[in-house]
């Protein structure tokens, strides 16, 4: 993880953090909302949010709410992981002002049976007011069932396809075809279903496949983006046991509940990056703008339990189908809670922090400074814990600009792992490496930078 230097707290509102000699803040955007869970940018600037009890808001970047767009709250059922969710805009906005929600609809108690629906409706927008509401998604689910893993977030793909998640609330519901929990889902913008579908059989009584089946095998994938680079989909996923990133293709599989995490089943496809249990992957971009360069084509997602945000560097192109490294890129403020990220049109990162009510904008700091405790010469510390089970952390200072790797080897010389492969300015850097897949036994880490080299041995037991 790459090491936070500085933290410094200006009257609640700024935090100037210096990370490897760059500095930036964390400005307060919007603030005073009830349990913020997403929110669009629309076209003029202003941020369209949704509240997991109902209320769906629109704001100037000067905290004032300029209306209600709509409220649900009568309607919503807002428990555990249900309420009002995704959003987004048409991408013809511009000419329809379409604006699309995802929220759980309470069943009025004279229907037995059955307890809530989840839905997706547009919108048109009138002068910042939802009108002309049209169902376009619909799944009834009995209470007694459970009330989490809704996933719910909405985007749509370069195809002009509306693409949505939803969770498993039972393992065996990611398998089936017949349903679309634990699922990737592709509808067009009407509601009707793209015949290009994978799963795709027009009603046929003899499958009875959900036919807006994108992917399956998932257990809770809350969120999920398209890269702006090229027509990739990546997901985060929440799982039993690790978590998960997932590269998601058509008709893919991606083995839940057979599989949690790596597993190495060719019916199945592994995640790009297998996480410790209780990271919580929330909100993900992949970044491609000015303001932050060193992380044009990385993929940035949010922890929701501890309000870390990490970066990914990603390889193979032009796929961009692997994850080479992930490290920790900042943590935000105690309680934060992120659950949505977004790039700005100014190519800023905005965050949709539930826990504290706020929508945040991480931005570069105009007067940067060179922080005095960099590195001074290049050096690799033992791993700690050590030894460990099943993640430990490896530290390591370069004291110039340097092409960094980092790579675990196990007894035999035989190389199992690279952590980091990249340039990496001067600084004082730490990486984890979790050691699930492996036995207990004795392991190797080498760091390269330059001319320098190290290798120290750590001890997996379990």
């Amino acid at each position: 993880m790459e090491k936070i230097i500085k933290v410094i707290f200006f009257a609640g509102v700024l935090i100037s953090l210096n990370i490897n000699s760059q500095q930036f803040t964390v400005e307060e955007v919007i603030t005073g909302l009830n349990r913020p869970v997403a929110f669009s940018f629309m076209p003029n600037g202003n941020l369209i949010i949704t509240q997991q009890g109902g209320l769906v808001r629109i704001f100037s970047q000067n905290n004032q709410q300029l209306s209600v767009f709509w409220d649900f709250t009568d309607s919503c059922l807002s428990v555990q992981e249900l309420g009002t969710i995704g959003i987004v805009l048409d991408p013809n906005y511009q000419n329809n002002n379409y604006i699309y929600i995802y929220n759980v609809h309470k069943i009025p108690p004279i229907i037995t049976g059955t307890e809530y629906f989840h839905r997706i409706t547009s919108f048109v927008n009138v002068n910042n007011t939802g009108t002309n509401p049209r169902r376009l998604f619909q799944y009834t689910q009995a209470e007694s069932q459970g009330q989490i893993h809704a996933a719910g977030n909405i985007y749509f793909g370069k195809d002009n396809k509306l693409y949505f998640s939803f969770g498993a609330l039972n393992a065996g519901e990611a398998q089936s075809l017949n349903m679309p929990r634990g699922k990737i889902l592709r509808i067009n913008s009407d509601g009707t279903i793209p015949i290009d579908n994978p799963f795709y059989d027009d009603g046929n009584p003899f499958n009875g496949n959900d036919d807006r089946i994108w992917a399956l095998g998932l257990r809770n994938p809350f969120d999920f983006c398209f890269s702006p680079i090229n027509d990739s989909l990546y997901a985060g996923d929440n799982g039993s046991g690790p978590d998960e990133i997932d590269f998601i293709r058509k008709g893919k599989n991606y083995g839940y509940p057979v599989c949690n995490g790596i597993c190495g089943n060719p019916l199945y496809k592994d995640p790009i990056l297998q996480m410790p249990s209780g990271t919580v992957p929330t909100g993900i971009i992949v970044y491609n703008g000015t303001q932050f360069p060193s992380l044009n084509n990385n993929l940035l997602f949010a922890a929701s339990n501890s309000g870390k945000i990490y970066k990914c560097i990603l390889g193979n192109s032009p796929y961009w189908d692997t994850i080479i490294s992930y490290t920790e890129w900042v943590s935000l403020p105690s309680g934060s809670g992120p659950t949505a990220l977004r790039q700005g049109s100014d190519g800023n990162i905005y965050v949709c922090a539930l826990g504290s009510g706020k929508i945040l904008k991480i931005k570069p700091e105009p007067n940067a400074v060179i922080n005095i405790n960099q590195a001074l010469s290049f050096s690799l510390s033992q791993n700690y814990p050590n030894p460990f089970n099943p993640v430990t952390l490896i530290k390591f200072d370069i004291p110039k600009q340097s092409f960094v790797e980092v790579k675990i080897y196990n007894s035999l010389g035989m190389e199992l792992s690279t952590l980091i492969s990249e340039v990496k300015q001067a600084g004082r850097y730490d990486v984890q490496w979790d050691g699930s897949n492996y036995a207990s036994g004795v392991y190797f880490y080498e760091l390269s930078a330059g001319e320098f080299k190290d290798r120290k041995k750590m001890v997996l037991v379990k």
